[in-house]
C-alpha cells in the first residue's frame, strides 16, 4: 500500500460555537473511513498546488510542537495545541474558513509524515421529515458538510518527520488586515512561497506583456518562452528566469524591464523550482483558434522552430500560418 495510517484524530473548529470541540480519543476506522482518508491523502500528496517551504523560526510554536511530539510521541497533545492555535487565529480573522482539522500520522510512499487536512465546511443539503398533523418531507441546508471523497481539499500540511521538510497548500486570506498565506506566516512560521502555478503565470504574463509592447505580439517569441519553460522543467524541474531573458529578448531595454518586473512581482531568484506534481500539468502544446473557428494544436518545440512553422503578417493585416517540411499527414 502507498499509504499506511498509524493513527488519526478529528477536531472541530467551528468558530460559530465560540470554542473548539477537541476530541479526547483517536479515531477508529471502518473500511469506509479508511478509504475516505487514504484517498484524500493520496490526492493531496499529488496535488499540483502543493508547495515546499521551510521554517524561518527555529523557536516557533509549530516547529517546537513537532519536535516535542517526536520526543514524547504524545499525538493527542500535539494535535490539541495546534488546533487551539488554529482556532484562535480563525476566531480573530473571519476571512479564514471554519473547518474540522483531521490529523493523521501516516507512512506515504515509504516516508513518515504528520499530515493535517483542513476540511473546510461546505454547504450541503439533506432531507428532513417534519411530523406535525401529517408527515411532510422537506430539504434543509447543512452548513457544515465536509468534502466528499471525490472532492479536492483546499488546504493541508505535510511534515516529513525525518527531515522536517514541510509541504503546504493554502489559500491567501486577509489576516490581521493583511493579505497573506496565513498558514505559512502565522501558524507554521515558514517562508511564504507562491504556488508554482502563480510563479509560472507571472513569468508568462510578464513576457507576453513585453512581447506585445516591444515586438508587435510576436507569436514565435511567445512560443519560445513556453518552450524554454517546458524544456527547463523536463530537464531539471527548474525554470531559468535569466535564460528566458537572454534567449528571447533582443534588446537590453526589454531585458531590463523584464528582470525588474519579475523581481517586483516576487520572483527574485535566478531559477524557479517547480514540484513534480505541477510539472506534469505544464502544457506541451499551443492551441490556436482563428476567427473562423479553425483549430490547430502545435507542440511548443515545433512552434518555436521557424523551419517548421512560420507566421506571416500580410499587407492587409491578416495573418498567414505556413507549416513546413511535413513528411505525412494523418486524418483523425
Amino acid at each position: 500500500m502507498s499509504v499506511s495510517i498509524t493513527k488519526a484524530i478529528l477536531h472541530i473548529l467551528d468558530t460559530s460555537l465560540g470554542i473548539p470541540v477537541l476530541s479526547e480519543n483517536l479515531m477508529s476506522f471502518n473500511d469506509e473511513m479508511k478509504e475516505y482518508t487514504e484517498k484524500h491523502i493520496i490526492k493531496c500528496y499529488n496535488d499540483a498546488d502543493l508547495k515546499k517551504t521551510k521554517f524561518t523560526n527555529e523557536d516557533g510554536f509549530f516547529l517546537t510542537s513537532v519536535k516535542e511530539y517526536l520526543n514524547t510521541d504524545d499525538f493527542i497533545k500535539f494535535t490539541n495545541s495546534v488546533s487551539e492555535a488554529f482556532f484562535k487565529l480563525s476566531s480573530e480573522n473571519p476571512d479564514i474558513k471554519p473547518c474540522d482539522l483531521l490529523f493523521v500520522r501516516a507512512n506515504v510512499f515509504n516516508k513518515d509524515y504528520m499530515i493535517i487536512l483542513k476540511l473546510n465546511y461546505k454547504k450541503g443539503y439533506i432531507h428532513f421529515t417534519k411530523q406535525e398533523e401529517s408527515t411532510k418531507n422537506i430539504i434543509i441546508e447543512q452548513p457544515c458538510s465536509l468534502p466528499a471523497a471525490t472532492q479536492k481539499i483546499d488546504e493541508f500540511i505535510f511534515v516529513d518527520l525525518n527531515s522536517l521538510n514541510i509541504f503546504v497548500k493554502e489559500k491567501k486570506c486577509q489576516v490581521y488586515n493583511e493579505p497573506c498565506y496565513y498558514i505559512s506566516k502565522h501558524l507554521l512560521e515558514c517562508k511564504e512561497e507562491k504556488p508554482d502555478k502563480e510563479k509560472v503565470k507571472i513569468i508568462t504574463e510578464t513576457t507576453d506583456k513585453i512581447i506585445k509592447e516591444y515586438y508587435d505580439d510576436d507569436m514565435f517569441m511567445k512560443s519560445q518562452v513556453k518552450n524554454i519553460i517546458r524544456e527547463n522543467v523536463e530537464e531539471s524541474l527548474n525554470i531559468n528566469v535569466e535564460e528566458i531573458s537572454e534567449k528571447v529578448f533582443k534588446d537590453n531595454e526589454a531585458k531590463q524591464i523584464y528582470n525588474e518586473e519579475i523581481k517586483m512581482k516576487g520572483i527574485k531568484e535566478p531559477e524557479v523550482k517547480v514540484n513534480f506534481n505541477y510539472a506534469n500539468k505544464i502544457k506541451t502544446k499551443q492551441k490556436l483558434i482563428t476567427d473562423e473557428g479553425i483549430e490547430i494544436n502545435i507542440p511548443y518545440e515545433i512552434l518555436s522552430n521557424k523551419e517548421k512553422v512560420e507566421f506571416i503578417t500580410n499587407h492587409d493585416g491578416t495573418i498567414s500560418i505556413i507549416l513546413k517540411n511535413i513528411d505525412s499527414i494523418v486524418d483523425k
